[in-house]
């Protein structure tokens, strides 16, 4: 387990950095949460069709910004773990603008491995575990080799054939605790724009650790 807690010492020892680089998309999809928090209240069809009719433009314009400051942190944090990593300076807007140079074939990707997880998250949730954790360094291949679409899923299948099961290890915990987080949280804090921002903050901080541990796989692999 000296990965796991290497991953929380780079996270911790980098966190003013993680924290300016997140901070966008942390607000971003806690004020999408809050905008459509009104819909867990609604049964019936006439308010569903009203709720978006005065809050569809809004909505949307929130939603393709957080899709896109997504798609460029996915790529920005790959960028981020080798320059730390490397003892070379970089900033946390030149690190979202490298992801975004990349956002097509990120994007395509993601959207590839997001359905892929979410078919085995309706098996048994497990498989969905599993499948996210083998499909874990395709941004690594597109953002540091260039790699298109398809390439950069097969890429990473076939060289994390050998970790899978100590990968899934690790998403599973990881998963674990943003699910038992949340759950406190959601049970203290009321609901609201408090709660919808700490939720965010907490799935966000979350992923540093485990990207970083995606990232010294990755790094392992090319050494060798």
């Amino acid at each position: 387990m000296n990965q796991f807690k290497s991953s929380w010492e780079f996270a911790f020892s980098n966190w003013k950095y993680f924290l300016a680089l997140g901070l966008p998309l942390i607000v971003i999809e806690s004020l999408s949460a809050f905008l459509i928090m009104p819909l867990g209240e609604m049964t019936q069809p006439e308010d569903f069709v009203g709720f978006f009719e005065s809050n569809g433009l809004i909505i949307g314009l929130v939603t393709i910004t957080g899709l896109v400051l997504q798609i460029s942190l996915i790529g920005g944090l790959w960028v981020s773990y080798m320059a730390i990593d490397s003892k070379q300076d970089i900033n946390p807007i030149n690190a979202l603008q490298a992801g975004l140079t990349k956002f097509f074939p990120i994007a395509g990707a993601y959207i590839l491995v997001a359905i892929a997880s979410a078919f085995g998250f309706l098996l048994l949730i497990l498989p969905g575990i599993y499948l996210t954790a083998r499909f874990s360094l395709y941004a690594a291949h597109i953002m540091f080799e260039d790699s298109k679409v398809f390439e950069s899923i097969g890429a990473s299948w076939e060289k994390t054939d050998e970790h899978g099961s100590r990968l899934f290890m690790f998403t599973l915990i990881f998963v674990l605790l943003i699910l038992f987080s949340v759950l406190i949280v959601s049970n203290i804090v009321p609901a609201g724009y408090a709660q919808a921002v700490i939720n965010s903050s907490i799935e966000y901080a979350m992923t540093i650790p485990l990207g970083y541990i995606y990232f010294t796989l990755y790094k392992s692999i090319k050494t060798n």
